[in-house]
């Protein structure tokens, strides 16, 4: 495992293990990408079948849980272990982007997190943060594994989003999202990622004003400003019927790549949400609005969604 700190700068510590980085201190980087590539070296003579189960086997001890069917609520590894099999298969076509985005990482997070800290107070005691061979999954985000909720970041996917564009606004909504996640426990209806989603870029923008929305991620699939403002009712209205669902489906659609039901465009919950946290900071401080409780924050989402359209009762 190669883990590098080079340009940290005492804003990042570089740790030698993943089992064995404790919640303590300053932000640790464990850089998983070179195992991948290492693992995929060891395992390339196996048969299909040996090889995905011998590469799983191998994370299972770096990163418990993350190369696994369960993670992602699959009944069993078969439709999983396809996947991973392709994406070992494929492996050759991004390695060098992917090694590349690995040299290159501490100097991209270094700035952003003193920058992050400088506004909300230093990141201490969390536990580690992974650079990860992400497979397509993420460029990323929280993930909850048996050890715990963890910060990944996905190189493969960062490599293609980050190569002519500023990565500082992404990282800042990463770092928002553990921060929060201190104050506001993960739940599952919609309103809940409506809230933490929203907030998260709020808080990016505050600390970018001048981050174009492809820096905020508010362009894939499709332009989701323009989408919303130009139909806010009908964004507003649908929402609203969403609320209290714990459907995947439903999250998917707002907050992932699923398929909508109207000319919406998926994930339109990110600059929904945005919206509402804006409003709500209009008399709140951003160290405000991320400290706000669980019945705090319902209600207050249902007032202003009222303030932003008015939809016909059912």
């Amino acid at each position: 495992m190669i883990l590098r700190s080079a340009m940290l700068a005492a804003a990042l510590l570089v740790g030698s293990s993943a089992l064995a980085a404790p919640a303590t201190g300053k932000l640790q980087l464990i850089d998983l990408t070179d195992d991948f590539a290492r693992e995929w070296d060891r395992t390339a003579a196996l048969p299909d079948a040996e090889r995905v189960a011998a590469f799983k086997a191998a994370f299972a001890k770096l990163i418990p849980g993350f190369y696994d069917h369960q993670r992602m609520g699959l009944p069993g590894p078969e439709r999983y272990d396809e996947h991973l099999l392709k994406a070992l298969k494929t492996y050759p076509e991004k390695r060098d982007a992917i090694a590349a985005m690995s040299r290159d990482f501490a100097a991209l997070f270094a700035p952003a997190l003193a920058s992050y800290e400088a506004r909300f107070g230093p990141m201490t005691g969390y536990p580690p943060i992974y650079l990860v061979n992400s497979i397509g999954e993420f460029d990323g985000g929280t993930r909850d594994l048996p050890e715990g909720v963890r910060l990944l970041f996905g190189a493969d996917v960062m490599a293609k989003n980050y190569a002519n564009i500023s990565a500082q606004p992404f990282f800042h909504h990463e770092l928002f999202h553990l921060m929060h996640g201190r104050t506001f426990p993960e739940c599952q209806p919609v309103w809940c990622a409506l809230w933490t989603e929203g907030l998260a870029v709020y808080a990016a923008v505050q600390l970018n004003p001048k981050a174009t929305d492809d820096e905020l991620l508010l362009n894939w699939p499709t332009p989701l400003r323009a989408a919303v403002d130009g139909d806010r009712t009908l964004a507003v209205c649908d929402m609203c019927k969403h609320l209290e669902s714990t459907a995947p489906k439903d999250y998917r659609v707002l907050f992932s790549n699923g398929k909508p039901d109207t000319a919406l465009p998926a994930r339109y919950g990110y600059y929904l949400g945005y919206l509402i946290a804006a409003e709500a900071g209009k008399t709140r401080s951003p160290d405000q609005l991320a400290a706000l409780k669980q019945a705090e924050v319902r209600p207050l989402i249902d007032e202003t969604l009222a303030q932003l359209a008015t939809c016909a009762p059912e």
